[in-house]
């Protein structure tokens, strides 16, 4: 099963990308304010992640109602 972390954009330079499926810091996605990025593994948890003392795990179908909110999606302007 596919998790999804977000996790605070500080800690993606001491992340091993060789243990997600995310390859690497400026791949991930990222919040409108930019301090929270999503990284995504499958099957038990690396230890890359386990060792981040702030982080919150989603299944698939919770991180779509996050990234489709205002949190994550800027509105776009009106013309």
């Amino acid at each position: 099963m596919r998790t999804y972390v977000i996790v605070n954009t500080s800690d993606l330079v001491s992340l091993d990308y060789s243990q997600l499926l995310t390859t690497s810091a400026e791949t991930t996605i990222r919040n409108v304010v930019g301090d929270k990025a999503i990284v995504k593994y499958i099957g038990d948890m690396p230890s890359t992640i386990s060792s981040l003392s702030e982080k919150t795990l989603h299944t698939h179908e919770e991180i779509i109602p996050i990234v489709e909110s205002s949190e994550w999606r800027e509105e776009p302007n009106d013309p």
